[in-house]
């Protein structure tokens, strides 16, 4: 599982978002890869974020 990837429920329901982007982090695609985080994961991830919260955003490698 992916380091930045941070979900649960609170008071409002629940929450699905990735850390990396929330606080400006800057990965390569190499990073990115080794993590995990390859392009059909992301898009998993941001349906993920659209369904708990109404939105996503995922990282892009900073290539």
């Amino acid at each position: 599982m992916c380091p930045y990837v941070r979900k649960g429920q609170n008071i409002n329901g629940w929450y699905y978002y990735c850390d990396a982007v929330a606080m400006g982090i800057v990965l390569t695609a190499e990073e990115l890869m080794s993590i995990g985080c390859t392009d059909e994961q992301r898009k998993i991830c941001k349906m993920l974020m659209e369904l708990a919260v109404g939105t996503g955003i995922v990282p892009q490698p900073a290539d």
